[in-house]
């Protein structure tokens, strides 16, 4: 079993990055994550110097990158999420001149949330049910730089619910060795992460990493025991559905054998559209999923 630590952290995918661990098909990894702060809010008192200090492009730290050996431009890695162990305490917060609602709320508006169990207590005030999932999973661009800020058609913050413990993420791979990277768990996080986070919280994430032949998506896919996940991103929500749909009657074509005009059709009647992340983050690609169950059955089979 790989371990990454917890420093050993990248903000962004970028192909000159060297790796800080080399791994075979088929192995277990866990890696340390960070919170969105990168370990800077312990309390509602370090915010405001958080807010103060923010860089935008060094937020949502990810552990890696990992090489995996074999890996070529073509291929596709399969990274299974298996166990998300969360830490004793995360926060969420609002983020200024960003998100859904602007108006009318408190200077600073954030919670410190601790966790019980399997349980999340938000200031004190309201326990609900932890949601644990990674926002952060992704291998490198071919070229340039895609930051752990932002969606990328290789991964990166694509922040999606699906991608929870059982769920297998398909990820493209652009360069030698893949150069995955892990990180931005959050204990709970509404579909939308409307005020641009969700429970921001450290945590470790085991994975098994199995590569794939030249089997390289177009852009990361999500599959689950019940349901095939399909993403999108864009400039604006309606271009993130659009490419997730896209995306969905692709898949559908090739998994039940259906033309174009019927695959689109059954995504109308059977698919479900969500919202990955639409906190109108400027500069900030919104993202959205398609989730499409299995159970279906052709007739002439």
């Amino acid at each position: 079993m790989t371990r990454i630590p917890r420093d050993k952290l990248v903000y962004s995918f970028n192909r000159e990055t060297p790796p800080v661990a080399t791994i075979s098909s088929g192995d277990f990894i866990t890696v340390e994550t960070h919170d969105t702060s990168s370990g800077r809010i312990h309390a509602l008192d370090d915010v405001a110097e958080f807010i103060r200090t923010r860089d935008p492009l060094k937020v949502n730290p990810a552990a890696g990158p990992i090489y995996v050996e074999d890996a070529e431009p073509g291929d596709a890695l399969a990274v299974k999420i298996l166990s998300i162990q969360l830490g004793p305490y995360g926060f969420v917060r609002a983020l200024g001149g960003h998100g859904v609602l602007r108006d009318g709320l408190r200077d600073g508006a954030a919670m410190m949330v601790q966790t019980a169990g399997d349980n999340l207590i938000f200031g004190n005030k309201i326990r609900c049910k932890a949601r644990p999932m990674v926002g952060v999973l992704g291998t490198a661009p071919a070229e340039g730089t895609v930051y752990t800020a932002h969606p990328g058609a290789q991964g990166s913050n694509m922040d999606f619910n699906a991608a929870a413990v059982g769920a297998t993420v398909y990820l493209p791979v652009h360069v030698p060795g893949a150069l995955l990277a892990i990180g931005d768990v959050h204990a709970s996080m509404g579909d939308g992460e409307v005020s641009g986070t969700g429970v921001e919280i450290a945590g470790e994430v085991m994975v098994s990493v199995t590569l794939l032949k030249g089997k390289a998506p177009r852009r990361p896919w999500i599959e689950t025991e019940t349901a095939w996940i399909c993403t999108g991103q864009g400039a604006t929500l309606d271009d993130a559905v659009h490419e997730a749909v896209e995306e969905m009657t692709a898949l559908l074509q090739k998994e039940l054998r259906l033309d174009r005009t019927d695959a689109y059709l059954m995504i109308s009647a059977r698919g479900d559209v969500r919202i990955g992340q639409s906190a109108r983050i400027a500069g900030c690609d919104e993202t959205a999923y398609v989730v499409f169950t299995k159970d279906v059955v052709r007739l002439d089979d």
